[in-house]
């Protein structure tokens, strides 16, 4: 059923869409198209943009190639692209990491996402869990939350970077249940479920990708956010079921182009994107990868950006989170 709502809402923008690009095709005289991807290859965004790649060269016409422009938690790719000529071979996979959290957590970032880029389409969506190693006597949120009021070695949670919106979540989480949470940021979720998974850590906030395979036997996911159960971990309730009601949106992946590209470019873009993201091989690879094919063109994710800073701006003023 999930599949064949994004087959309907990713071909039907592409219907509409093609009628009108006569006079906006990417060029196909000057090289790849190149897919920039602001994170070391062989992770999670770079195998994605890959799957991508090989799928919107069909449709283009042309070769699509990945850059690993990898630093900064993605800005360094970001900067990258928001200065190159809008013409279409030059595409960013862009994150909320990237395009909400770093804009409100780093007083270095040079690029904000709506003045700098146009969203092309988001693309796919992932959970976050809350996760507690398989020797925790905690079962669920709320026996974690009470261990952690009791004892102060029970309320640190590891997060993959500082300023990430799972610091937040564990933030908002011990705001909302009166628990003083601690976040332990670390350099990417590796480490993180390294030792979760090694009993070194009380709790932690990540990915459900990085979690799913050792559910059940060496850890315990107690939660995962969004307002609906992820397809992965079908008996694993929301924080929205438990009566959290303040993390219904899950973290997305879109793409995006300078600011300069002409609209009819984007939606020629936007026409492929919505295309590939509808093949049940694409559906399936990015399951494996535990992210969820989650098409919506580019005024969709425009608006989600604009939502989600209103959401999170306030709960990051009021952490006092500075990442200097």
């Amino acid at each position: 059923m999930q599949l064949r709502r994004i087959l309907t809402l990713a071909l039907l923008p592409a219907a509409l869409i093609l009628g009108g690009l006569a006079h906006a095709q990417v060029p196909k005289d000057r090289g790849a198209v190149k897919l920039v991807v602001g994170f070391p290859a062989g992770g999670s965004a770079d195998v994605l943009a890959r799957i991508l790649a090989e799928k919107l060269k069909d449709e283009l016409g042309v070769p699509v190639v990945v850059d690993n422009r990898a630093g900064a938690g993605g800005q360094i790719a970001a900067d990258y692209v928001k200065g190159l000529p809008g013409d279409g071979l030059t595409i960013l996979l862009g994150t909320t990491h990237m395009m909400v959290m770093a804009p409100l957590t780093t007083k270095t970032v040079r690029y904000q996402a709506a003045r700098d880029f146009k969203p092309v389409a988001r693309i796919a969506s992932f959970y976050e869990s809350v996760a507690v190693p398989f020797s925790s006597p905690a079962n669920s949120v709320a026996q974690w939350l009470e261990l952690a009021r009791k004892d102060p070695n029970h309320a640190s949670y590891g997060v993959p970077a500082p300023g990430s919106l799972p610091q937040f979540i564990g933030y908002q989480l011990g705001s909302v249940s009166k628990t003083a949470l601690l976040s332990v940021p670390y350099r990417g979720a590796a480490p993180v479920t390294q030792d979760l998974v090694g009993g070194q850590l009380a709790a932690g906030v990540l990915p459900i990708a990085d979690m799913v395979q050792y559910h059940g036997t060496r850890v315990k996911i107690l939660a995962v956010n969004g307002s609906r159960r992820a397809n992965q971990l079908p008996n694993v309730p929301t924080l929205k079921e438990l009566g959290y009601t303040q993390f219904d949106e899950l973290e997305w992946t879109g793409l995006f182009v300078p600011v300069s590209t002409p609209r009819a470019t984007v939606l020629q873009l936007q026409a492929a994107t919505a295309k590939v993201i509808g093949i049940r091989e694409v559906h399936d690879a990015l399951q494996k990868m535990g992210t969820e094919a989650d098409y919506a063109p580019g005024e969709v994710l425009e608006k989600r950006i604009a939502d989600d800073i209103a959401l999170w701006g306030p709960v990051v003023k009021a952490s006092g989170f500075s990442a200097e």
